[in-house]
């Protein structure tokens, strides 16, 4: 080091008494530097002392160096600046950052917060003793989100539990680190966290694996981005439900497809899109694998958005249904229904699959039970619908026991969206004769819903309004306006503007209704069809009032049980026999009948119609059988209020104690309803539980009244009124038509789950780690000829 050069004098030859205090400098690649030495007052020999002496330096003679050092510093959270680095880390992925960032973040150490009790879902609550820090060497938290996280697997992408969503489950700790400490991916981030700072020897040897490395990690950043670019025009397209290939997808073709066109007008205002299509020949993005494979990882992203949703759900119901699609395979949807954490009820589309050539219970529940493995449906699932789902009725009470023996709170419900008609008629097509019936019933309404000069004739001729929405009403549209059609069609056979396909079409609808058996299954279904449409329309007006709907119920029960006699068989039957010719009559004009043969046919006729209307009541049945288990939700029918503040409804607290007791504190429960009953501010006139939800949110109460607010979630989500399948289903005719019937079933399936969930894409592709996600689930199935992933 140069010596310090001073301007005026040499201290140790003018003050040989004093002690000089040697002093440290370190430089940082200044080239001078200001530097001012003290020196201590000291005893000498001479009897005067000296009292101070300080030396000055205008300069130190610093050789400069050629190396540039940097200004600026890391912006990372300190634990003094913020309490916790795990709150910025979920954030900012760790893959993202630097080598010497990764490094100080590690000697850091892993943070150890206080984290606050949570509540399981039996409402008890759950404390976190710090103790565990010390037992599991690689446990960390956050006070922010009340969670634990596993240290390693947080910075090197393990277990979505340990690392995104977090752990909660305190009830289970043990059994969980337990099994976390034991997984591949855990093991292979410790050992990872072990390496990260040490010296390796590839680096030591060779500069050019660092270089290497940063020059990967700029390249996935570009690969990254461009990726981005891709994902937002595939959501766009699968939102708006728009066909992603051409006939030719080719460069040269004048039009690629929807997918193709759109990244093109997107390369026209972005440079790094532009540039990547020109110049890429590893990997174009354009490929259909590649379509198939964005389209699937935004799919499984907006699902594990919805499970987030129901697992942080007190409660949540499924609903199933069935439809057969334009290349006649058997398509079930799977809804599940829940009050998620704002108090907003939500309906979500888990996904479409394959049912064909199964209709038996125990597939049906394979299905779902296989489809619903990754949720808690054993104990969180309340509420049961099958809807339209295509299998027998006592497959159908097959079905939702088997459910029952699994989830025990599973009770059966009737969906009030899907009209009791519609669901009878389904049904009922198991018999040979109904379903011949109702195939060419639904020709009627086709026949008329393709021409508004058909539907003019129709209006012509009959002076009420006819309705053809649906099967129900078709089947009194067509009974109550026999005379009516049969002019109808007969006006189309005569006149002279209808084109052939018309005239065939009329012709073929004048003899169905000249058909006795025709006659007669529509007389039959009509006059069970008038009674049990009027019991549905009131029954859902009422549906909160399940005394009501029981007892209406038993009565259209009784009356179908009276349709069961001789007279009202003979009534349909030469009702029928007057509008067209009796069968009897025609098999006795022909030769070799013995004799009885006019016995034997209208036997054939009488055991037909008992057949019938045995499968209608025994649906009916099966399907209001659970209706009781039900009674707890006159707990919040708004008329009964007033009523109930005077006499508690203790038959209804108690179906709920049987049927969910588990679930609630009742005792607190029945405080809580009482001061609720009594205090006419909190319920207001005549509220919905939906408003009722959004008061007590905005207010607090779901805090204040906890079990009540429970309560509530678990009437919204059991009292299935909504029309999501029926959602489901007119999406699945848009995404599956004429045009794009070869589609495999699973882009059919994520197609549609961003179609339907169009909702929670949106709000996703607003949040720019969102994009993060669906590329690493797009990058890590499979060996992609693109980087994708941080070293």
């Amino acid at each position: 080091m140069d010596s310090v050069k001073m301007d005026s004098f040499l201290i140790k030859e003018e003050f040989p008494d004093l002690v000089l205090v040697p002093i440290r400098v370190e430089f940082s690649g200044l080239a001078s530097l200001p530097v001012k030495q003290e020196l201590c007052e000291t005893k000498s020999d001479s009897s005067q002392p000296v009292s101070e002496i300080k030396a000055e330096h205008n300069e130190l003679e610093i050789p400069q160096t050629e190396l540039e050092f940097p200004q600026t510093e890391l912006e990372l959270p300190r634990t003094k600046e913020l309490e916790n680095v795990v709150d910025w880390l979920l954030k900012t992925p760790f893959g993202t950052l630097e080598h010497a960032e990764k490094v100080r973040i590690k000697s850091e150490g892993r943070p150890r917060p206080q984290i606050n009790s949570v509540q399981d879902d039996a409402g008890r609550s759950r404390s976190f003793r710090c103790q565990w820090y010390e037992r599991v060497d690689w446990l960390t938290g956050s006070a922010v989100t009340n969670c634990l996280y596993c240290w390693p697997c947080l910075l090197f992408n393990g277990f979505v539990t340990w690392t995104k969503s977090g752990y909660n489950d305190f009830k289970n700790m043990d059994r969980s680190v337990k099994r976390h400490s034991k997984s591949k991916e855990h093991v292979s981030a410790e050992v990872r966290l072990k390496l990260l700072g040490q010296s390796r020897v590839e680096h030591v040897v060779d500069e050019g694996a660092r270089i290497q490395v940063a020059k990967h990690n700029e390249t996935v950043r570009r690969n990254r981005a461009i990726l981005k670019r891709l994902i937002d025009a595939t959501t766009y397209l699968g939102r708006q439900e728009l066909a992603f290939r051409g006939q030719d997808s080719t460069a040269d073709s004048l039009n690629k497809g929807n997918y193709g066109e759109l990244t093109e007008v997107i390369a026209h205002y972005d440079e790094l899109l532009a540039t990547h299509i020109e110049q890429s020949a590893v990997f174009t993005g354009m490929s259909e694998p590649i379509q198939n494979d964005l389209i699937s990882s935004i799919s499984l992203s907006v699902l594990e958005e919805i499970k987030k949703e129901i697992n942080a759900a007190p409660f949540f119901a499924w609903q199933v249904d069935e439809m057969t699609d334009i290349g006649c395979r058997s398509q079930v949807s799977i809804i599940v229904r829940y009050v998620d954490e704002i108090g907003t009820l939500q309906e979500r589309f888990l996904g479409l699959f394959d049912l064909t050539g199964v209709r038996d219970g125990q597939s049906v529940f394979k299905l779902v039970s296989t489809a619903m493995s990754e949720f808690d449906f054993k104990e969180k699932l309340v509420a049961q619908a099958y809807d339209g789902a295509t299998v027998m009725p006592s497959e159908l009470n097959r079905l939702q026991a088997k459910v029952r023996e699994v989830a025990p709170s599973a009770v059966f419900t009737h969906c009030c969206a899907h009209h009791l008609n519609l669901v009878l008629s389904q049904g009922a097509k198991f018999i040979t004769q109904a379903r011949v019936f109702f195939a060419t019933l639904g020709g009627f309404s086709s026949f008329f819903s393709k021409s508004s000069k058909r539907v003019d004739l129709l209006e012509e001729t009959s002076s009420t309004a006819t309705r053809w929405d649906f099967t129900s009403r078709v089947v009194g549209t067509v009974a109550n306006n026999y005379t009516k059609l049969l002019e109808t069609f007969s006006r189309v056979v005569n006149s002279e503007g209808m084109d052939d396909d018309t005239v065939g079409a009329a012709s073929g609808f004048i003899r169905t209704l000249e058909d006795f058996d025709f006659v007669f299954m529509l007389f039959t279904f009509n006059q069970v069809f008038s009674d049990t449409g009027a019991a549905f329309d009131i029954i859902q007006q009422k549906a909160m009032d399940v005394t009501f709907c029981k007892n209406r119920i038993e009565t259209l029960l009784h009356s179908a049980e009276e349709k069961r006699s001789e007279e009202a068989f003979n009534k349909i039957y030469e009702a029928a026999a007057s509008l067209t010719e009796d069968p009897a009559d025609r098999h006795l004009r022909k030769r070799c009948r013995q004799e009885g043969a006019h016995r034997d046919v209208k036997q054939q006729y009488r055991t037909l119609y008992h057949s019938v209307l045995n499968n209608l009541l025994l649906q009916i049945h099966h399907r209001y059988a659970s209706l009781e288990e039900t009674r707890f939700l006159e707990l919040l029918n708004p008329e009964k209020f007033a009523t109930m503040k005077s006499a508690f409804p203790d038959e209804a607290l108690g179906c709920l104690n049987k049927g969910y007791g588990r679930f609630f504190e009742m005792d607190r429960l029945k405080t809580e309803l009482q001061v609720f009953y009594w205090d006419r501010e909190l319920h207001g006139a005549n509220s919905s539980i939906s408003d009722l939800l959004q008061s007590f949110k905005r207010s607090g109460l779901d805090r204040a009244m906890h079990q009540l607010y429970k309560l509530m979630c678990l009437a919204a989500t059991v009292g299935t009124t909504s029309c999501g399948v029926d959602r489901t289903f007119s999406c699945l005719e848009r995404l599956k038509s004429y045009a794009r019937n070869t589609m495999g079933q699973e882009r059919f399936k994520n197609l549609a789950v961003l179609s339907i969930e169009k909702g929670i894409v949106k709000a996703l592709e607003k949040n720019p780690c969102w994009y993060d996600g669906v590329i690493d689930h797009f990058a890590t199935p499979r060996e992609r000829r693109a980087d994708f992933i941080y070293k």
